[in-house]
């Protein structure tokens, strides 16, 4: 059995996709929830002052795609051959772009970044939410699975439902449109591996 460690904030944020393919697999792993007043003297005892961080065996691993790539390779959770594979890396990136896209309206919604909360509405939710929305709905109707690859569930659903579980937190009503995405989003939270861990997890 390995040994493995996982290091973030006490939020689901960039780490709850690894910590949900963990507890999907059922491996036993050390989940460590750093507080804001702790992580200044933590930061200094990570390679790269960043977290999450995942310690796999004594080995060392940052930035949140790259443990999820490792982690769901490990416990079946990257696609079933090298094809989907990369088609499940695709989806992951093109959720990434929509994060990007959407970050200066999402943060200066959370209170954490200035600027016009109206025009940035406008510019990043409206705009990204009419690109996006409609992409990610385009793989599940093509899929056929239920989930965003023919094979079923991936890493790749977990990155995107986290974020428009976010997303729902602050505009409840933009999935009404989608409810491909909206099935999904409650979908996954059925999983049998997974569902006693949403019902319990910390939702901040």
């Amino acid at each position: 059995m390995p040994n493995i460690k996982f290091t973030y904030f006490d939020t689901r944020g960039l780490g709850e996709p690894a910590r949900l393919i963990l507890h999907h697999a059922k491996v036993p792993f050390d989940d460590v929830r750093v507080t804001q007043e702790q992580w200044p003297k933590l930061k200094p005892t990570f390679k790269t002052g960043k977290i999450p961080c995942l310690e796999y065996d004594g080995h060392q691993l940052s930035e949140s795609y790259a443990i999820n790539r490792f982690l769901a390779r490990k416990y079946g959770l990257a696609g079933k051959d090298e094809i989907e594979q990369a088609l499940v890396d695709s989806i992951a990136d093109v959720q990434k772009d929509f994060y990007y896209g959407m970050a200066p309206w999402f943060y200066n919604k959370l209170g954490f970044a200035p600027g016009d909360a109206a025009e940035l509405r406008e510019k990043h939710f409206v705009v990204h939410t009419a690109n996006y929305l409609p992409i990610f709905t385009k793989f599940l109707k093509e899929s056929g699975s239920g989930f965003l690859v023919k094979s079923g569930l991936t890493w790749a659903d977990f990155v995107l439902t986290e974020f428009l579980f976010s997303l729902k937190k602050l505009e409840p009503e933009v999935l009404k449109d989608y409810p491909e995405l909206q099935s999904l989003v409650d979908h996954i939270q059925q999983v049998p591996e997974l569902k006693d861990y949403y019902k319990n997890r910390n939702w901040g």
